[in-house]
């Protein structure tokens, strides 16, 4: 049963998003989402690099300690530096996968965009990379939104061969 759900789970492939044919050269972004690409390297790609969208790193993102007291990898290590330290997530298909952040407290990504806005720098512990204010006026915000929800993958997601009303599959 191990052997058939990590075959199934390994044939799970998003690469059909808006951002991916527009890399591919099948599509183009809309001014608003090509402004949103734009503000996404200059502020969230040191830690979501393309084309995962994740480093696979451990980062303290300024959240504080929450009500299940989870210490994040600090809890797995017992290093005291790894407190606060949660893996970064993929942004592929975001606009599906709330609620966000590690313990599930953001429900918009607009939200999660707010929460790194309004960061004190001065954090113990705080990631390097977000040591930087990211500035970003309300029209940039949601150009930034615009692009973040070209990461997802309708073709994927509404793939006959994961619709519980579709055909069955049977394991042979």
């Amino acid at each position: 049963m191990l052997r058939a759900l990590a075959q199934f789970t390994g044939s799970l492939i998003t690469a059909n998003s808006k951002y991916d044919r527009v890399m591919n050269g099948l599509d183009t972004f809309t001014r608003f989402e090509a402004k949103g690409y734009a503000h996404f390297k200059a502020f969230c790609a040191s830690c979501h690099k393309e084309p995962l969208f994740t480093d696979n790193s451990f980062r303290n993102n300024g959240m504080k300690l929450n009500r299940f007291n989870d210490a994040g990898r600090m809890r797995i290590t017992g290093l005291p530096a790894d407190s606060l330290k949660f893996k970064v997530p993929s942004l592929r298909n975001v606009q599906l996968t709330f609620p966000y952040m590690h313990d599930g407290s953001v429900f918009s990504v607009p939200q999660v965009i707010d929460h790194y806005i309004q960061l004190n720098q001065n954090l113990s512990g705080l990631d390097t990379a977000l040591q930087k204010p990211i500035k970003l006026s309300k029209l940039e915000r949601n150009e930034l939104t615009y692009f973040l929800y070209t990461l997802t993958d309708t073709s994927f997601t509404k793939s006959k061969r994961f619709n519980p009303d579709g055909p069955v599959f049977y394991l042979h």
